[in-house]
């Protein structure tokens, strides 16, 4: 008879909580008296990102920045140009100090109150902190990555309705298909669920949709619309840059061009494939593991080869990456040459 049979407790692994989770002889083995509890452990133990850095760094440029104003009038072309840099390099100043209070357990309401905005606008910014906080801490030569335009609270404008996915039902909701990239998005929220221990119960009072439909989502019958999987990405601690992809993928829309685009679907696919590490993804494209990071975090632009052997040792499908970097690598080329690239997408081979 095994452990599992017999009657079993152990101890709750929240922080300060002590009490004891009996075990039932079925089922997944339960490990918080609760889901608050285990909201707790998973915040404890997930690793920190480098926000303090972030925040330093900012502030370091902004200095270097505002060190260079002239007012006496005789340059204001260059105090404009710097007025703009310092916009920029002031919304990473003030994500970094939003990711250090949520990291010190502050609640997303309260940052939100005293920065006198809304719960939902203070959210969006926050989108693509991850990846500004990646490109400031960073720094490496060769083909860089700007700063793109990040997704608004909907998509680029796309036809008024999203194109059917093969197998899907047309809808604003529509279900998704065995397989191909409405399969893809499934998989990667089924990871991030499976990763995060929180019940669709929970999930639902942060989403702010029903537990069945949550269900549905990561189950795979239904492709949420994008509000929807935004907020399921947020509330499962996850980028909604990397899901993005995959959910334009799944529905039919027109790939959008960019190198971050191109990082972050392949972020994506990794997800998907239940988040391997480095050197395991690195053994199965047979690529170093320098090369399977430069392509995951942006540090360069991964040649088609180097694009093509990772997609496929994520199970993805190479071809439906092949849009997003033909586009990525013309609009390199065009930052290089300073003009706008007018080569065809059939001289990249």
């Amino acid at each position: 008879m095994s452990p599992r049979d017999q009657s079993e407790s152990t101890t709750c692994r929240g922080p300060g909580c002590f009490n004891l989770v009996k075990q039932s002889p079925r089922g997944r083995r339960r490990y918080y008296c609760s889901d608050p509890c285990g909201a707790r452990y998973r915040r404890s133990v997930r690793p920190a990102a480098d926000n303090g850095a972030f925040a330093e760094a900012s502030l370091a440029e902004l200095h270097r920045l505002t060190g260079q104003f002239d007012l006496s009038g005789d340059r204001a072309e260059q105090d404009l140009a710097l007025i703009v840099e310092c916009e920029k390099v002031w919304k990473d100043l003030k994500s970094a100090v939003v990711l250090q209070s949520r990291d010190s357990r502050m609640k997303m309401p309260e940052i939100a109150q005293r920065l006198h905005m809304s719960t939902t606008t203070l959210a969006r910014s926050l989108d693509s902190a991850p990846g500004r906080r990646e490109r400031r801490l960073s720094p490496e030569p060769g083909v860089r990555v700007s700063e793109q335009s990040r997704p608004q609270r909907h998509p680029a404008p796309g036809p008024p309705r999203a194109r059917r996915p093969e197998g899907g039902t047309g809808d604003m909701d529509g279900a998704a298909p065995g397989s191909g990239p409405a399969a893809t998005l499934a998989s990667a929220l089924s990871h991030l669920h499976r990763r995060s221990g929180t019940t669709y119960r929970t999930l639902s009072l942060e989403v702010g949709v029903d537990p069945s439909y949550i269900s549905r989502a990561v189950s795979g019958e239904r492709i949420p619309s994008w509000p929807v999987t935004r907020r399921l990405a947020l509330a499962l601690a996850a980028d909604p840059e990397e899901i993005l992809p995959l959910w334009r993928s799944a529905r039919g829309y027109d790939a959008a061009a960019g190198a971050a685009d191109l990082q972050a679907a392949l972020r994506g696919l990794r997800t998907a494939a239940a988040s391997p590490d480095i050197g395991t993804l690195a053994e199965r494209a047979r690529l170093t593991r320098e090369q399977v990071t430069d392509a995951l975090h942006g540090r360069t632009l991964p040649d088609w080869a180097t694009t093509s052997a990772i997609a496929t040792a994520l199970n993805g499908q190479p071809d439906l990456l092949r849009p997003l970097w033909v586009s990525a690598r013309a609009a390199a080329l065009a930052r290089v040459t300073g003009s706008t690239c007018t080569i065809s997408a059939g001289a990249f081979g």
